[in-house]
């Protein structure tokens, strides 16, 4: 009988050992699976955070502009509003640049891409820069065929660099709606902030806009 056993228990060894490995093997899989998608659902989280902050800054600098705009006139140099606005301009571009770095560092982003993430940048700076010089919203812009800086105002519905940047922003908010891939190695990370923050579109960037987004004015270029 001891013999019969023995045999049995021989012959089911290696049904065992083909249990054992689907088990362990589904195990893993398993796993895998789910970590995957517990990544990437984290990811999607992040990502929406990262649409929300976008939302609320862009709302921030609209709120700051209104005020400012309807406030402006008949300000001291140092009045005490005017620093206050300001302080509150400067805080809006910093969370701006924060989430900059972090669109660098989790984006695979192409080079039209950086170009408008920084086109927007600029435009973004514009408040802040307006509010220093203690006029009304305007950009410093350089126009068709000049190489000298015309101060071109964001007033009306229609303005140039208005009609930019609300193009910028849609095309902003489309990009951090999309899911992210896996975070870029540190050097491209580096490489793609650099072009984003770089100051070259600094007067050129309401031209960028109108030429990567195909947009159309009446009152663009000024000849």
């Amino acid at each position: 009988m001891g013999s019969a056993l023995w045999a049995e228990t021989v012959k089911a060894v290696p049904n065992l050992v083909v249990a054992l490995l689907t088990l362990s093997l589904g195990w893993f899989v398993s796993n895998r699976i789910t970590a995957r998608w517990d990544e990437r659902k984290k990811r999607r989280e992040l990502d929406l955070l990262a649409l929300g902050a976008f939302y609320e800054i862009y709302g921030q600098f609209f709120a700051i502009w209104k005020l400012w705009s309807g406030a402006r006139k008949g300000l001291p140099e140092d009045d005490e509003f005017r620093r206050e606005v300001l302080e509150r301009s400067a805080e809006a571009e910093g969370r701006l640049e924060s989430l900059l770095v972090r669109v660098a560092s989790e984006r695979n982003l192409s080079d039209r891409d950086c170009t408008l993430l920084g086109c927007f940048r600029q435009g973004f700076q514009s408040l802040r820069e307006s509010i220093r010089n203690n006029e009304d919203l305007r950009s410093r812009l350089r126009t068709a065929g000049n190489q000298a800086r015309l101060p071109v105002q964001w007033t009306g519905s229609e303005a140039p660099p208005y009609t930019a940047f609300k193009a910028l922003a849609a095309f902003a908010a489309n990009l951090l709606s999309k899911d992210s891939s896996p975070a870029t190695k540190a050097e491209t990370a580096s490489s793609i902030l650099m072009k984003i923050t770089s100051n070259r579109l600094e007067a050129t960037w309401v031209d960028e806009a109108f030429t990567l987004l195909d947009l159309k004015s009446p009152s663009w270029p000024i000849k």
